[in-house]
Parts: C-alpha cells; structure tokens; sequence
C-alpha cells in the first residue's frame, strides 16, 4: 500500500508539472483567444477549434459541416493539387485533419517542430484556398454514406445512433454532425463551398497549441492567418434541456440478433457545475462495480460499463449486451440504487481518487491530450485553467457529494434496447 501511495503521490507531482501554469500563456490575436503551452519535445499538436457543433445545422444540412472539412483537408488546395499536397505531408511526416462534434469541429496538425514550419503553410491553405475538387467531393461522399451505412449492421453503432436520435429528438444533438444518407447524398459542390466560407470566420475560432515553438512566430503566423479571415458574427447558443431527461422511458429496436444490446442514458452536469466531478468519480466507481457483479460475479456480459459523456449537455449511461437482459439490467440498476443509499467506504473512494488521478497523468503524455484538456476546459467551463486544477477538484470529492449527484441526476433513464423484444421484460426499462 505504502508503494502505490508513493506512486500516487509522484504521478499527482509530475501531472502538475504537466499543467504548470506558468508554461502557458493566453493570447487575444484579432479578438480571437490563443492559448499556447510550451512543451519539452518535439511534437507539435496545433488545434483550431470551429464554435457551434450542431448548433450551426439543421435537419435538412446536418451532415455539411462534417463532409466540408474532410474535402478541405483531404483534397488539396488550389495552389497544392492533391497528389503534391499529400506528398509533401507524407515526407515531413506531418497530418493535417479534420474532425467533428457535437459542441465543435477542430482542424488539427501534428508535425515535428523542424517541419512546424511547412505544415503550417499548407495548413493555412487548406483554410483559406482549399480546392474543392469535384471528384474529390464525390470520393468523400462515398466514403460517407459507406461510414453510415455501416451504422445499421452493427450494434454497438446502431445503439449509439438511436439514442441520439430518440434522447435528443427536440435538441441540436439530433442533428448529427455525421449527417443520414438523405442529407450526404444531396449536398452539392456548391453548397459545401458556401457553408464552409460562412463558417470559417473569425468570432467561431479557438487556436490552442502544445509545442516547443517560439510563441512570438507563432503569434505572427496566426495574426497572417486571421487578417484574411472574416470577422463573423456567431454567438454561442442556449441548449435546452431535452426532454426525455425529464420523462425517461424507452425505444425498442427489434433484431434478430443473438445478443441483445442495452444502453440506459440520463442528464449530468456540465463541467462548469459544481456537481461534475462528483459524477466523474462516481461514474469511475459506477463502472467498476458494474463490471464486477455483470461480469465477473454472474458471467452476464463481456464488457458492461458505465460512463460521463462531457458535452454542452452532459449525460450519463449505463450499457451492457447479453443473451440475459433481464439479468443483466436488473444487476446494474441495483447497482444506481446502490451508488444513490450507500456511503461510499474510504478505502475505495480513496482508491478510486488514486486510480483516476493516475489515469489522467498517463492520458497527458502527449501533446494532443494536454492540447484536449485545455481546449475542453476552455469551450465547457470558459477558464482553460481548470484544466490544471483536475487534481484538486477530484480530491475535494466526497462520498457524500457522490450521493447527492446521484440521487439529484441518475433518474428518469431513456433506454434504447436493440435486440429481440420477447427476451426482455419492458417494465424493466422504468426507472424513475
């Protein structure tokens, strides 16, 4: 015990190095926030993140800002073809990708700091000249539709896909950023074109950058950079709460499968609410308690678990596939009533702290992760500086405190079941 403590203590000691205030700085370039950490390796993780997620789209676009950014930075630029684009990239062994969310999309680069340079070139390319090109658009397009097809024939996907579908149906997450076949069949080359021109302005964006850079050249590469960018006029919207979290209940998708999936989702707090890492460390013990009566104890499943999704709109799920699902379900809901009436016993609260602590400074290792935690705790709580009192917040933890998000969030469950419908007993589904 006295070596994990020793371990404990020296990971709490290396993950504040890793989150030294001191090694950060915060930048305002043209009214657009910077945040810059300096890093000891080489390795250059640079983020622009893109505001809005699904609350720039609608039904009838969701899916075009997913499909836009992949074109932009697959295809090559008007002043680098595709074919020398991705050549010059593959020698400097750099990448330049796009990736989508629900309160966000972000454009990343990951260089060496002696190629930092060239990468960035064609980075600020791909912002401001990507081509476009036909084929290009089609070849995406493809690639798309197969990705959500692929949805339908399999579970795990398919589960996830109806939850959003069936939890969210009055809120912007409905709106997937992946888009349906409907939507990325329709889109034109024109109007992928337009929305990206609309949505790259400069009131949208966030630069957060881990990497052993000058940060005066990187001042001035973005300062280049947002002088040709638009001003724009996006303001962050409201999300309403959905309501499904207040009523629960449950969608059934039948299947004729042999193993029946099941995924039970409620409303958290959000990072910014004082009640956020009480269900981050409750969720950890969630999780493992689960496993241990759904798995180990009853053989019901080969990996039930238990989860804090951190979003604008925060959630929580339970989930297990089984050939037993009243077995199962009956296990892990005993399992929230557990967490709700019991006091949490020191060793394990304690043990959990360590766990999770020790966790968080392994998935720091890399510059793409510190950059993640920055970039999170800004766009979720407005102060990237939370991201550096992590440790602090989840030692302030109390059993008393896990007790009390528990029986304040983990109520009106929603639960998707895919599956036969005659293996499980729909009362089940009713926890209130």
């Amino acid at each position: 015990m006295k070596i994990i403590t020793k371990i404990f203590l020296l990971s709490i000691l290396m993950l504040n190095q890793i989150y030294a205030q001191k090694d950060v700085k915060e930048m305002n370039i043209d009214g657009v926030k910077v945040i810059f950490k300096q890093a000891e390796n080489d390795v250059v993780a640079f983020r622009m993140f893109i505001k809005g997620g699904t609350t720039n789209l609608t039904k009838e676009n969701a899916g075009i800002e997913n499909f836009a950014l992949n074109v932009a930075t697959t295809g090559g630029t008007e002043n680098y073809p595709k074919e020398e684009y991705n050549r010059i990239l593959e020698k400097l062994g750099s990448s330049i990708s796009a990736n989508c969310a629900n309160d966000f999309s972000v454009i990343s680069i990951r260089s060496i700091k002696d190629n930092f340079n060239k990468t960035y070139e064609l980075f600020q390319d791909v912002i401001l000249n990507p081509a476009f090109d036909s084929s290009e658009v089609e070849l995406t397009r493809e690639q798309l539709i197969s990705s959500i097809k692929t949805e339908d024939t399999n579970p795990d996907a398919l589960i996830r896909k109806e939850m959003i579908l069936w939890f969210y149906q009055d809120h912007p997450y409905s709106n997937r950023w992946i888009g349906n076949l409907d939507n990325v069949n329709k889109f034109t080359r024109d109007e992928l074109v337009n929305y990206y021109k609309n949505l790259i302005v400069k009131s949208r964006l966030l630069f957060v950058i881990v990497g052993k850079l000058d940060i005066k050249d990187v001042e001035n590469k973005i300062s280049n950079l947002l002088s040709k960018i638009p001003a724009g006029s996006y303001q962050e919207a409201e999300l309403p709460v959905p309501a499904r979290a207040k009523t629960g209940g449950y969608h059934i998708v039948e299947k004729p499968i042999p193993t029946n999936y099941i995924m039970g989702q409620y409303l958290l707090p959000r990072m910014n609410e004082k009640d956020y890492y009480a269900a981050l460390l409750g969720h950890s013990i969630l999780r493992d308690r689960v496993f241990e009566e759904v798995r180990t104890k009853r053989n019901l499943s080969y990996a039930p678990t238990a989860a804090v999704v951190t979003e604008k709109t925060s959630t929580g799920f339970i989930y297990v596939s089984t050939t037993d699902p009243d077995s199962a379900i009956k296990v892990m809901l005993a399992e929230l009533d557990r967490l709700k009436k019991e006091p949490i016993p020191g060793k394990e609260l304690n043990n959990h702290k360590m766990r999770f602590i020790t966790m968080d400074f392994m998935r720091q290792e890399t510059n793409a992760m510190q950059a993640g935690a920055l970039a999170a705790a800004e766009l979720y709580t407005g102060d990237w500086k939370n991201a550096q009192k992590l440790v602090d917040y989840i030692n302030e933890v109390t059993s008393a405190q896990i007790q009390e998000m528990a029986n304040k969030y983990i109520k009106n469950l929603s639960f998707v079941y895919v599956g036969k419908k005659k293996k499980v007993t729909e009362e089940l589904f009713n926890y209130k």
